[in-house]
């Protein structure tokens, strides 16, 4: 039986490794490292920025990420949010619960 473990190359170097930060810094399996390497080596351009064509492609495929991202959760791909921290995220959250008043300081 094949182990979730060998889609991520840090297990390869580090076989008994238990990992249990995630909530900090995931790991990535092969299939991400190769998919953010393609991306970087042949589309990388600022998002909402330009109207040139890499512009526009990059657009495209972060907005195909949202909607597939939505689909995994059952929403919209307007109601997913990118931040660049799990601790803002979740101080996002707060500040959007307390302004709309269904939670209270």
């Amino acid at each position: 039986m094949m182990s979730i473990k060998s889609d991520f190359p840090i297990f390869t170097i580090h076989s008994d490794l238990v990992y249990l930060d995630s909530a900090s810094t995931t790991h990535k399996p092969n299939f991400v490292i190769e998919q953010t390497n393609q991306y970087i080596s042949s589309s990388y351009a600022n998002i909402g920025r330009g109207s040139y064509p890499l512009a526009m492609q990059s657009e495209d495929i972060y907005d195909a990420s949202k909607s597939a991202a939505a689909k995994l959760i059952n929403s919209t791909a307007e109601q997913i949010i990118y931040t660049h921290s799990s601790t803002y995220a979740y101080n996002m959250l707060a500040y959007s619960l307390v302004e709309s008043s269904i939670l209270t300081r």
